[in-house]
């Protein structure tokens, strides 16, 4: 038994030097596909698999409601859009740093301001806006005011949640960048709520126009938030002041992209960053 275990061993030991090269290249070759496959399949059915049910936050009895329509019989229901339309302010000083009252917009802003409500009036002709939305900013406020001159109608709310802020850590970081690590987390807190406060999916029978006035960091989040981008991915989007960024939620769960940050309706010579 003993000299039968030891040649059993030994040939063992001297088929595995034999084929030491074919066994560690089938090894590798199968712990590549395993994980090929799971990364495919991560890819297609988790990371980029579109989640119909963004607006969970907005309607927590969603189940509830599920399973009544279920058993009641889904009722014949018009199609509904909303749009939610995002500006950024206008140019404003930059001089006082540290105090926020006293950026206020500048010849040149109030002149973007001016021609943004009038292109909104244009684009927006016929539409239903009832309210304004804007930041507790004054930049913003500012801009809002200016806007609403061509909404007579509409009524103007301010939203201090919408304020700018880092809503998230980006990647990659801008050189010689500065973050501080509770701030993000307040302002990621924040400005979260701003987004769920606004984007859900239409219930009415009509067609909804918002119009939201804010900032350049907030917009870009809520630009990833809602095509589901990776939100680290913000910072590398450009707003200039008074861009239009246009999208539409539709009742069934989609969110199209209509343009992003716009200023086409701007003179050349009236286009800003800061």
């Amino acid at each position: 038994k003993r000299r039968f275990s030891e040649t059993k061993q030994n040939i063992q030991i001297k088929y595995i030097k034999e084929n030491k090269k074919k066994y560690v290249f089938y090894t590798a070759v199968t712990s590549l596909s395993l994980s090929i496959a799971l990364t495919y399949a991560y890819e297609k059915f988790v990371l980029y698999k579109w989640n119909r049910k963004y607006d969970y936050y907005y309607n927590p009895n969603i189940k509830f409601f599920q399973k009544k329509e279920k058993k009641e019989g889904k009722k014949d229901k018009k199609n509904t859009t909303k749009h939610i339309i995002l500006v950024r302010h206008g140019q404003y000083e930059r001089r006082y740093k540290d105090d926020e009252t006293s950026k206020r917009l500048t010849k040149e802003g109030c002149k973007q301001a001016d021609i943004t409500g009038k292109k909104l009036k244009d684009i927006l002709n016929n539409k239903k806006v009832s309210v304004i939305y804007h930041s507790d900013m004054i930049r913003a406020k500012e801009t809002a005011n200016i806007i609403s001159k061509y909404f007579p109608d509409a009524n103007l709310i301010n939203d201090p949640n919408l304020n700018e802020g880092t809503p998230y850590l980006p990647d990659p970081l801008p050189r010689h960048s500065k973050f501080d690590a509770q701030k993000i987390k307040e302002d990621n807190k924040r400005i979260n709520k701003a987004y769920e406060t606004y984007f859900y999916k239409p219930s009415g029978d009509e067609d909804e126009y918002q119009l939201v006035i804010c900032h350049g960091n907030v917009i870009r989040y809520f630009l990833c938030r809602a095509l589901q981008i990776p939100l680290f991915a913000w910072l590398r989007f450009s707003s200039y002041n008074c861009g239009i960024t246009w999208l539409v939620l539709d009742d069934e769960g989609s969110v199209v992209l209509r343009e992003f940050g716009s200023v086409s309706h701007l003179p050349f010579e009236s286009v800003t960053y800061f």
